[in-house]
């Protein structure tokens, strides 16, 4: 088994055992979204194109009113990158996110993570929300993946 692969497995298998054991820890919740991605990848070519993106998290870990801890898994699938609309880099990720929310409508956030798919290898993200119903936010990221960058934008929504 290739290194990437048992990283993928040590990392679900991880999250599998703290969603097990996160319901103990008091005011935690569930929170999910979709959104589009702008990517650009790193190879200098002109290849900016537009994809989706859709996650989903548990904070499992909470300070009222200041911070948060979670983890969150997704899947991007990117645009093409070529003229016959072939390649396209279809990716999940897992990773541990904490969550400033000092302020009264925006939160700050950061994540890093593992990526795999059609590139594996280390990401991180940071971004912040806007409060725009009780609990709904339009969420803005930035993403530095193993092959590109791209930035986010999509609608979240919490469970109490």
């Amino acid at each position: 088994m290739n290194s990437s692969a048992s990283m993928a497995r040590l990392m679900l298998i991880s999250a599998a055992a703290l969603f097990a054991i996160a319901p103990a820890a008091a005011n935690a919740s569930l929170f999910g979204g979709a959104g589009v991605v702008y990517t650009d990848f790193d190879d200098g070519g002109n290849d900016s194109r537009y994809g989706t993106r859709i996650y989903g998290g548990y904070d499992f870990f909470r300070v009222p009113l200041v911070f948060r801890l979670g983890l969150e898994g997704g899947y991007t699938r990117t645009g093409s990158f070529d003229d016959d609309g072939d390649t396209r880099y279809n990716n999940w990720d897992a990773g541990l996110q904490g969550t400033l929310t000092t302020l009264p409508l925006v939160n700050l956030h950061a994540r890093a993570g593992y990526e795999w798919g059609d590139s594996d290898g280390g990401m991180y993200a940071v971004g912040g929300s806007i409060g725009v119903l009780p609990l709904t936010r339009i969420r803005a990221e930035y993403q530095d993946r193993n092959d590109f960058q791209a930035g986010m934008l999509s609608i979240q929504v919490s469970l109490p």
